[in-house]
């Protein structure tokens, strides 16, 4: 990993936690790293929503079904893909219909509603 690229501004930061852009040079897009720098995961453009997914199962997996788990969604999400960009996402809340975090589309849930 190049030093450099590693130690630039985030584009995007929660907590620890940051995303910062690799340099041309480098085989990845982005590194997912920690504040102080010391681990650095590479993530490519492809990989990103992969990612996301990755992270929002296990925290839905940490939550038990009562909501007394160490988070405050119910692990009872459903698995949903955008009909229009193709993104697929846990959806946990209670609506007929979600939106794709990726695109805004109107994305309907099954087994919910009337």
């Amino acid at each position: 990993m190049n030093d450099a690229s590693a130690d630039g501004e985030p584009i995007a930061s929660e907590g620890r936690y940051a995303v910062v852009a690799a340099e041309e040079s480098e085989s990845t897009d982005y590194w997912f790293v920690t504040d102080d720098r010391e681990h650095a995961v590479p993530l490519g453009d492809t990989d990103l929503d992969a990612a996301a997914t990755v992270l929002s199962r296990v925290r839905n997996a940490r939550t038990d079904a009562g909501g007394t788990g160490s988070g405050a969604e119910s692990s009872d999400g459903v698995e949903l893909t955008c009909h229009e960009c193709g993104k697929t996402w846990t959806y946990t809340g209670g609506d007929e219909h979600a939106s794709c975090p990726n695109c805004e589309t109107e994305v309907p849930v099954e087994g919910i509603g009337p």
